[in-house]
């Protein structure tokens, strides 16, 4: 009953979690920001739960999940809507990954690459969406598409995206498709393609590219068999050494 409401995987509340704090940080901390993570966060655990409903052995136990996460989300969107009505322009996207995430799960593709990269792309556009916030103004679609226009705030959202995406193949090697060296080549030549753009970046991004290389050629020879909590629980310390980088190094 309690996985109907808390996601099992621990590196799920850092890909949650970070990309808002951190497009609050570089915009200028202010008190919507702690609405928008909250409504975020109640979101996610609810779209969650409709995951769950909708699987082929889901059952009822997700409902009760469902309806008062979605209850709350609507709570604190609503907030942010009289803010700033021009806040409903972000559910376009969000709505096309998500819905389109939902869509494979109902096919049976939940397990997908696919599937987990709308998830992560969704993650990484609330970077965006927190750090423009504050400059939301007008309904109209021309003034959305300027305000959202900030260079800085894709830029950050791009290194969660980057690094988000690479713990897809990552996590493969480790726990589904342990083992097998395709998964293993396709996770290392990512991360190895990581490398220049972090440098591109700065100095800082590109240490932790090559320290999530080391990680992806190291750890599936060396510790194959790692608890996937311990994977978790690393996928939340190099999430935070991220976003205290970008955090400090980074801005609008």
């Amino acid at each position: 009953m309690i996985k109907a409401w808390i996601p099992r995987q621990h590196g799920v509340w850092a890909m949650m979690i970070a990309p808002v704090l951190a497009g609050g940080i570089i915009a200028g901390y202010q008190w919507f920001h702690a609405v928008l993570l909250g409504a975020w966060v109640i979101a996610y655990l609810g779209f969650m739960a409709v995951r769950g409903w909708l699987r082929p052995r889901g059952g009822l136990n997700y409902r009760v999940p469902t309806l008062t996460y979605g209850a709350l989300a609507a709570l604190c969107v609503g907030v942010l809507v009289v803010w700033r009505p021009a806040f409903w322009w972000w559910a376009i996207p969000l709505a096309v990954l998500l819905g389109t995430s939902l869509l494979l799960i109902v096919t049976g593709k939940e397990r997908t690459v696919l599937n987990d990269g709308l998830l992560i792309g969704a993650s990484a556009l609330m970077t965006v969406i927190a750090a423009t916030a504050s400059r939301l103004s007008s309904m109209g679609w021309s003034a959305f598409i300027d305000t959202a226009a900030v260079p800085g705030a894709w830029l950050v959202a791009a290194v969660y995206a980057g690094y988000f995406w690479g713990t897809i193949f990552y996590v493969k090697t480790m726990i589904r498709e342990r083992g097998k060296l395709r998964w293993y080549v396709i996770s290392v030549v990512y991360h190895a393609f990581l490398v220049i753009p972090g440098f591109l970046v700065n100095l800082w991004i590109g240490l932790v590219s090559v320290l999530i290389l080391i990680r992806a050629i190291l750890v599936p020879r060396l510790w194959p068999r790692t608890k996937p909590k311990w994977i978790g629980f690393g996928e939340i310390a190099i999430t935070i050494i991220v976003t205290i980088i970008v955090s400090c190094t980074l801005r609008l």
